[in-house]
């Protein structure tokens, strides 16, 4: 019997996932729950965006998009209901494999990045073929890729049911800078309660300019909160 393999992938096609976050740079969206009905499926999303409004309005108006429902919404995060045309999402190719998602995908600059689990290479080939058959796939990108197993690969739900991917992907989100300077307030007591340094403070180690600092931290939560959120719900 022949290695299964984990893989991660990026993918750029028409959907309104992508072109949400194309449109939004400082918008993410993950997939928690969906569900197929004849040629439509309904996604469970949760928003993430200084502007949630303005792209829900936009999500409204996408020509694959057939209605929005609007669960919950705060100043920076929306939980969305959407029914969409299932033709032009990556799962409707994916469910024509022997490859199996393992956690929910994570859009953000205009890119669904997956990651996956193929009983062989050649699933996983054939399924990245398919892909790039497909007129509206723009890009597809394979990152990285890892052989294991078959008996091993049966206890990858044990990472998936974790968060184990969830986690790492929530590292790969954040940019070179917003990452530093999310470290740099954990590591000198900002989430603390009480605070332990400013934005000022953070600002003179750093010699980055307050409002500009800030900016970077207020993105990088942006990114990473609804990725902790899926995890704590699985906890």
């Amino acid at each position: 019997m022949s290695d299964s393999v984990i893989f991660e992938v990026n993918v750029n096609h028409l959907c309104w996932f992508c072109d949400v976050t194309e449109k939004n740079r400082d918008a993410s969206l993950v997939s928690t729950i969906s569900s197929i009905h004849g040629n439509n499926i309904t996604n469970i999303v949760q928003l993430s965006s200084p502007t949630p409004k303005k792209d829900i309005n936009f999500i409204k108006n996408h020509q694959l998009v057939k209605s929005v429902e609007v669960l919950m919404l705060q100043p920076n995060n929306a939980l969305l209901k959407v029914v969409s045309s299932y033709e032009a999402m990556t799962y409707k190719i994916l469910h024509q494999t022997n490859v199996t998602l393992l956690e929910s995908p994570v859009t953000t600059d205009g890119i669904d990045s997956e990651i996956l689990l193929a009983d062989s290479h050649k699933a996983m080939n054939e399924l990245l073929s398919k892909w790039k058959d497909q007129k509206d796939y723009y890009e597809i990108k394979l990152k990285k890729k890892k052989y294991v197993k078959p008996e091993d690969a049966h206890g990858l739900n044990v990472f998936s049911t974790s968060g184990f991917f969830d986690l790492k992907a929530a590292k790969e989100l954040l940019s070179e800078k917003q990452l530093e300077v999310f470290r740099l307030a954990c590591d000198y007591g900002y989430y603390e309660i009480p605070k332990m340094v400013t934005i000022e403070q953070l600002a003179e180690r750093t010699g980055i300019a307050p409002s500009t600092l800030a900016e970077h931290l207020r993105k990088a939560e942006t990114k990473l909160l609804p990725i902790f959120w899926k995890v704590l719900k699985k906890m």
